[in-house]
């Protein structure tokens, strides 16, 4: 064991702090901080170039790609949209904390075999249509939801920390964990959350949300509007003779990048254009609805020579023309439209629709929509025709959230994808195959059977989750290799030999737990997991009990929107802001704790 610092254990921690503090900013996104990593390990000749590749040799790679294959043919198929159905007749007429519980419950099921995320995108639209049903504000149902999802992650293999834990003891020469090992201790824990949120999220969680209002679309358009107060911003001008708007393109004029004003319709004569075409060829006497701030609306019409007249509140009749609807949208994890702005990823020009408002932190931002830089957790206010929300649907960087999911037309392979599904489980269940060799052969049969194609099991990859790992497991190698492990975990024999086996267990528990909150459960579980291993190698304590103390610690992200992609998603649906999280989340992380410390010893001896 090394009794003092060398050059490369300083180089190696120097690395992992640079990488833990800009993991927790968030300044740089997280595939490129590994990729950062990757490379400082190679030029400070830490380690060599297979040693550096070997991140990316890991079976776990091989198994998350067949299970993002997987999981996306079930909606490909129309599993997903038949299961929404279901859920939405079971739902509809129960009251608040009996909905609460059974939304929850509903999340935490499907991530028994689903990713986290696609859970809550799944159960996000019936939460919203039975809220409005029971007169609940959604705000009182998304963050069940997401918790709901993420508790039932932690009762099964098939997650990304629980996965890379496993993956961890078996390169130690240990037993790594099977499909159903965690559930005698994820699956008590998943319980008593949601029953916990059952009796308790009612008293604790806002009663306000973008969507407190909302029903089917059609039946609530006075709702949509008084929702992201757009009564406050709309605005009429009609352009004069002289006019500079006059013969002039809508997307080239000055009305949105000098005024910060989106138009929602242009009427010309008994015509009425909602929404207009960027391309449409502005003339006098058209009537613009300009949705902007008061001083700006002003500041256009003395600049540009037209007439202002304030939208009447309670009219917006105009919004709604050509059968055009109003809709929420939120951005997917992998979004590429994350960081820029509407203007830069050209919104308008490549789906044909209008964004009036966007919800962001909690506030509604109804003008100068284009120079808002997009981020995950926004939601986005969406006009325009029936044909172009729905492709909108198929967008796989957006989800929208008002809608519940179409049944696809290869629908007639729904239960194909779930035969497939169910023969990966019962492989891995019974240990026929390993579990890389299984859900390998499992996105394999979803493409030749046709229940997805290629290019759509491509797109479904979440190439951001495996550049994260197959860039920071190297790290491992090199904190192991130069001695700094070791050192990072001298101070827990003292905390075994002081406290014993239970206090060492909790203190490894909240240390993923924290660093979960701060960057992610894979970056969590994978800087945790080898201290965890190397301490019970260490100590002679169970490696399997300390390693599942960090899988569902790193998977406890109950205290911040940024902790878990599932928490951001219903954010701006929800309405939250960042102080609503810990409310409901931190009595979750001591119900999950005491789980561990009282669970784990039973499974696991000490």
């Amino acid at each position: 064991m090394p009794t003092s610092i060398t050059p490369d254990i300083a180089i190696v921690l120097g690395i992992t702090g640079m990488a833990l503090l800009l993991l927790m900013t968030g300044r740089v996104a997280t595939d490129i901080v590994a990729l950062m990593v990757l490379v400082s390990l190679g030029l400070s000749n830490i380690l060599d170039l297979p040693t550096l590749a070997g991140g990316f040799g890991s079976p776990i790679m091989l198994t998350l790609i067949g299970i993002f294959m997987l999981t996306a043919a079930l909606e490909h198929t129309g599993v997903t949209a038949y299961i929404s159905r279901l859920l939405l007749r079971l739902t509809q007429n129960a009251p608040e904390r009996t909905l609460v519980g059974l939304l929850a419950l509903a999340g935490g099921f499907f991530s028994l075999t689903m990713n986290n995320f696609a859970s809550v995108a799944l159960i996000m639209p019936i939460g919203r249509q039975v809220a409005h049903h029971r007169n609940i504000s959604p705000s009182r149902v998304m963050m069940p939801i997401a918790f709901g999802s993420i508790l039932g992650g932690m009762a099964t293999l098939l997650t990304t920390s629980n996965l890379l834990i496993s993956d961890m003891l078996i390169d130690q020469g240990l037993s790594g964990f099977g499909l159903l090992d965690f559930f005698p201790i994820g699956g008590p824990i998943a319980l008593a959350g949601i029953l916990y949120m059952t009796l308790v999220s009612p008293l604790v969680l806002p009663e306000h949300s973008p969507s407190d209002h909302w029903s089917a679309l059609q039946q609530a358009r006075q709702d949509l509007t008084k929702t992201y107060a757009l009564s406050k911003r709309l605005f009429e001008v009609q352009i004069r003779p002289g006019s500079p708007l006059d013969g002039k393109i809508l997307a080239e004029s000055d009305l949105g990048k000098t005024y910060g004003a989106t138009v929602a319709a242009v009427i010309r004569g008994g015509q009425n254009f909602t929404p207009p075409d960027p391309h449409l060829i502005l003339a006098t006497g058209d009537w613009l609805l300009m949705g902007c701030r008061p001083d700006d609306a002003t500041a256009a019409a003395e600049n540009l020579t037209l007439t202002l007249i304030d939208q009447d509140a309670t009219d917006h009749n105009v919004l709604f023309a050509n059968n055009s609807e109003l809709a929420e949208v939120a951005l997917s994890p992998h979004s590429n439209m994350v960081g820029k702005t509407l203007t830069e990823v050209r919104f308008r020009d490549k789906y044909g629709l209008n964004v009036l408002a966007i919800w962001h932190e909690g506030v509604p931002r109804r003008s100068h929509l284009a120079e808002h830089k997009l981020a995950f957790g926004d939601a986005l206010l969406i006009q325009g025709p029936p044909d172009r929300l729905s492709l909108l649907s198929r967008e796989p960087e957006l989800f929208v959230l008002t809608r519940l999911p179409e049944i696809p037309e290869g629908s007639k392979r729904a239960i194909t994808a779930m035969i497939i599904l169910l023969a990966f489980l019962l492989a891995i269940g019974f240990e026929l195959v390993s579990v890389p060799l299984a859900s390998l052969l499992g996105a394999i049969a979803v493409i030749l059977t046709g229940c997805q194609t290629i290019e759509q099991a491509r797109a479904s990859i979440r190439w951001q989750v495996l550049m994260l790992i197959g860039g920071m497991l190297p790290l491992a190698t090199a904190l192991k290799q130069t001695g700094a492990m070791e050192l990072l975990t001298l101070f827990l024999p003292d905390l075994l030999h002081t406290w014993g086996a239970h206090a060492t267990l909790l203190v490894i528990f909240l240390l993923a737990v924290g660093l979960a909150q701060l960057t992610s459960n894979a970056a969590a579980t994978l800087i945790m997991g080898p201290l965890a291993i190397t301490t019970a190698i260490q100590t002679g304590l169970n490696p399997q009990a300390l390693a599942m103390a960090v899988a569902i610690g790193a998977s406890t992200a109950f205290l911040s929107p940024m902790a878990h992609p599932a928490n951001m998603l219903v954010m701006g649906p929800g309405g939250y802001q960042i102080h609503d999280y810990p409310r409901l989340g931190a009595p979750m992380v001591l119900l999950t704790a005491a789980g561990i410390v009282l669970l784990v010893p039973l499974i696991y001896p000490l």
